[in-house]
């Protein structure tokens, strides 16, 4: 090495190089201008020989062999200074191999203050766009930024094939004092298989998966693939813009819960690509007339495990590409079928190689155990106080907002980050800095993602599950509230299941299972649902759950699901294809089909679904007889439906009270034969009869299978059918109070008829009772005259023994 460049080398510069300890290499690597040269320096391991070639190339290009400074593979070489110079080197590798390659490290970080500023501050809702490995052309070289944020970590390195999984080749620069790493790697494209190799400050190397990885090695989920930007051509504009008009406290909202592995399985093998999926679930979501379907996790997630994710920003890999699953979205919204997708915000798994510990630290997940690890589980909760991890958060939300256009997103249940002590025993848990038992910091978020959620895609939903009842779950964010569009009704699916699943003989004693949500379904905005948590096989799960043969398993299905889509709130029914027994699929579609159009058809059965005004109990006590009946109702009079169900286990015979006059007429009975019912009907329409029952004015007769729903239209009658119903009317008064008056009269009759016939008696009795008494005294004086005249004749009295005699009769 010549004088000159000797001089120029910072010896313990390159040894933190050669070492791995440093966190800034375009500190030293890279062309440095010094005086009037340029002094270039590269660690290339494995290497040895290194020429820089200078130029773009042909006869005006310049080489030079570098000098070797450090056998471990640290190149430099002083060259003449030149602004903007293009170079390369051009490498010989130990067994001989020659390489060009470009430089990475004359490629400046990207990221600027105000990402970090707004990093920190939570609000970079598209941090997705920076972070993570993003391929792009820079200055005419092709290649891969990579970015990531691991606070504590000492040193971090891009690895992967490109570079032998080499720590020392491609070490990042830290470009803030927070900890964002960032490297652009020339050469490293689309399909590249990488990780973060990380140094913690105690020496210690660690492999990690990158938090913002696109796609996943299947073999090796802990292996990141770097994938090309998403570049779809939506034709979705035109639903997008009908779906900010859904007016959630009015609108009717149906939606099928399913999961694509389900669908995949009926496949060869389970072997299936996301656009014949998509056809395939719009299918289904048509055939059963859903106009909303939810989605399992189709993040990358643990194998059978949906809830636990591994990448919140990577497709599930085993379906196809992200533009194939940009197809599915855009099959469904053709057909006006609204997408929700499940995302998991609330924990994340500890496997090896992910977010666990990432940087030798907690940096994901809560320091403090009693925080951080979730009770029973060695999932982890995130670190909802820190500002980059609730950055990550409300980007993945966004993410598959403004990449897939997802229609709405639900979280699970959120109770479980909202309580500081969910599940966890006295001594285990850490109150907040007010005593109380509210993670303050998870509230924060949930607040702040709903917030921007609605705020950044008008018409995009979010629901929950709320275990805990918190409350205000869904009220507006001014009003104090969380501000979810809908939460699970947990507390309906919980009592209804529990009656339902008991033998029709006992369960009159949990009636008011069947009756409480009444009580409490006004205070938020609920959707009922037989999810995947209450019925894991979905309908064939609901299924499993009934008593008695498959005839009255059936018969409780129909009826589960018809109150299901009759009770005041929105529908989420998990279901999976090919479940039921025999050709009980075709028949349950079938209903549920005809429910589905019925809900959207109704007014009765969402206009008002917030309001108390939409529902109206007819009979709510019936609980010997297990019967419920109901009205639903709209705006208008004309709206109203009239519910009957018999939870009982024989067919039965109803006088059912209506509140008003006109023609009832029955439009769904889940006792039809079409859904595989034993065909008992109410045919005709039922005019109302002019009888109080049930506390109303009016009545109809209902005839009612066992186990089934019956749902009765209503017409008013017509102005003039009023006058002539009317006349009627009057007529019938008239005449219920002429046999009012005749029972009357007739009782008063009975009534004086009874009075004699008691004073009758009582004369006789008294007469009786009188002579029985005379027979008696009668006796009695014959018994005693006859004493005497015994005693007499025993003892013949002298004249003083006739006195004491004669006393003693006296006597």
């Amino acid at each position: 090495m010549n004088n000159k460049l000797y001089k120029l080398m910072n010896w313990p510069e390159i040894e933190e190089i050669i070492y791995s300890d440093g966190n800034d290499p375009h500190r030293i690597l890279g062309a440095h201008k010094v005086g009037s040269s340029l002094l270039i320096q590269a660690f290339l391991p494995g290497t040895k020989q290194v020429t820089l070639q200078m130029g773009a190339g042909g006869r005006n290009r310049k080489n030079v062999v570098m000098e070797q400074a450090d056998e471990a593979g640290f190149y430099a070489a002083l060259v003449p200074y030149k602004e903007g110079l293009r170079y390369t080197y051009l490498v010989e590798k130990l067994d001989g191999e020659k390489e060009e390659l470009e430089d990475p490290y004359r490629f400046a970080p990207l990221m600027t203050r105000e990402d970090f500023i707004k990093l920190g501050s939570s609000i970079h809702y598209r941090i997705y766009e920076q972070f993570g490995a993003h391929p792009m052309t820079r200055d005419g070289v092709a290649g891969t930024e990579f970015a990531v944020w691991a606070p504590d970590a000492a040193r971090v390195s891009v690895v992967g094939e490109f570079n032998d999984w080499d720590g020392r080749v491609h070490q990042m620069c830290r470009v803030d004092s927070g900890g964002v790493f960032e490297l652009f790697l020339p050469g490293v494209g689309d399909g590249a298989h990488y990780q973060y190799e990380i140094k913690t400050r105690a020496g210690k190397i660690l492999r990690r998966m990158d938090p913002y990885a696109r796609a996943l090695d299947p073999e090796d989920s802990s292996i990141c693939i770097v994938r090309q930007e998403l570049a779809h051509e939506w034709q979705d504009e035109n639903f997008c813009r009908e779906r900010k008009k859904f007016n959630r406290d009015e609108d009717a909202l149906s939606i099928c819960e399913l999961s694509i592995e389900s669908f995949a399985a009926a496949h060869e093998d389970g072997k299936a690509d996301y656009r014949t999926l998509g056809k395939e679930i719009k299918h289904f979501a048509q055939e059963h007339g859903f106009r909303a379907v939810e989605l399992h996790p189709v993040m990358e997630h643990i194998k059978g495990h949906p809830y636990h994710i591994l990448a919140p920003f990577a497709l599930q890999g085993d379906y196809g590409s992200a533009e194939e699953f940009c197809g599915l979205v855009e099959e469904l919204h053709e057909a006006g079928i609204r997408l929700i997708l499940d995302i998991v915000p609330t924990y994340f798994p500890a496997v090896e190689g992910g977010l666990a510990q990432f940087d030798g630290r907690p940096v994901y997940e809560y320091g403090d155990t009693r925080l951080g690890v979730r009770p029973g589980s060695s999932d982890l909760v995130y670190d909802y106080g820190r500002g980059p991890i609730v950055n990550y958060l409300m980007s993945y939300a966004l993410y598959w907002i403004e990449k897939f256009h997802a229609d709405g997103l639900r979280l699970p249940d959120i109770s479980k980050i909202l309580y500081l002590d969910y599940d966890r025993p006295d001594g285990s848990w850490i109150p907040n800095m007010y005593g109380g038992n509210e993670n303050l910091e998870a509230l924060d978020f949930v607040k702040h993602l709903n917030s921007i959620v609605h705020k950044r895609a008008p018409g995009v939903l979010t629901l929950t599950k709320e275990s805990a009842c918190w409350p205000q779950v869904t009220a507006n964010l001014d009003e104090g509230g969380l501000g979810f569009d809908l939460k699970w009704n947990n507390g309906w699916t919980k009592d209804f299941l529990n009656y339902i699943r008991t033998d029709p003989l006992f369960r009159s004693g949990l009636h008011n299972e069947l009756t409480l949500s009444l009580i409490y379904c006004y205070t938020e905005r609920f959707a009922l649902a037989f999810t995947h948590e209450d019925v894991g096989q979905g309908l064939r799960g609901l299924y499993e759950l009934m008593p008695g043969d498959s005839a009255q398993k059936l018969a409780g299905v129909r009826l589960s699901v018809a109150y299901l889509m009759t009770h005041p709130g929105k529908k989420v029914l998990y279901m999976a294809p090919g479940t039921l027994p025999g050709d009980a699929d075709v028949s349950m579609g079938n209903m549920i089909r005809a429910l589905n159009e019925l809900y959207l058809a109704q007014p009765a059965l969402h206009v008002l679904d917030t309001s108390e005004a939409g529902f109206e109990w007819i009979n709510s006590m019936a609980a010997d007889e297990c019967m419920l009946t109901f009205v639903r109702r709209g705006r208008k009079e004309k709206d109203m439906l009239l519910v009957v169900m018999n939870m009982a286990g024989v067919p039965r015979d109803f006088e059912i009270g209506v509140p008003a006059d006109g023609r009832y007429e029955e439009i769904f009975n889940s006792d039809n034969e079409a859904y595989g019912g034993s065909g008992i009907l109410n045919e005709g329409k039922l005019e109302a009869d002019f009888r109080e029952v049930d506390g109303r004015p009016y009545c109809i007769p209902v005839h009612i299978a066992a186990t089934s729903m019956s749902i009765f239209s209503y017409t008013p009658y017509t102005v003039q059918e009023k006058k002539i119903r009317k006349i009627h009317e009057e007529e019938a008064i008239r005449k219920e109070k002429e046999r009012d008056r005749e029972r009357r009269k007739l009782q008063a009759r009975h009534d004086r008829e009874e009075e004699e016939l008691i004073e009758q008696l009582r004369a006789k009795y008294e007469r009786e009772l009188a002579a029985q008494e005379e027979a008696i005294e009668r006796k009695y004086q014959e018994q005693e005259a006859e004493r005497i005249r015994q005693i007499l004749a025993e003892k013949p009295a002298g004249r003083g023994g006739a006195k004491k005699v004669a006393r003693k009769s006296d006597q």
